[in-house]
């Protein structure tokens, strides 16, 4: 084997080693899309809630229930957090669950930011 292509051989080498380096977990990534795709359902649910609530819709309708079910494990440790404005004796404005929404957001960017933590420990302290 000649020095040239020993040469060329070590750097192939070597730039794997950095692809594999750069090259983004496809575990995580999976990973970070059932995270996103959870905190998308919550952020929807707790949505129509507020929206649900501005527009009057009674307690005692079924889909109402419904929701409210799905959504109380999330919203319960906020009831009552502020108190909620009511116009026209009908419409509330919750501003507990905007809060909820909030949180949860602030929730969604910490996660996500453990998992960008998580991918980069394979990378050397020098790519970064």
């Amino acid at each position: 084997m000649t020095a040239d292509k020993s040469e060329k051989m070590e750097k192939r080498a070597v730039s794997d080693n950095e692809f594999e380096l750069r090259r983004p977990n496809v575990v995580i990534i999976h990973i970070g899309h059932a995270i996103d795709y959870v905190f998308y359902l919550a952020y929807g649910l707790i949505g129509l809630e507020i929206v649900l609530e501005l527009a009057g819709a009674r307690d005692s309708s079924g889909f109402k229930q419904f929701l409210n079910k799905i959504t109380e494990p999330l919203l319960a440790p906020f009831v009552g957090l502020f108190s909620d404005p009511i116009f026209h004796n009908q419409f509330r404005f919750r501003v507990s669950y905007l809060v909820a929404l909030f949180i949860y957001l602030l929730v969604h960017v910490a996660v996500y930011g453990l998992l960008r933590v998580i991918d980069n420990k394979k990378q050397t302290p020098y790519d970064r």
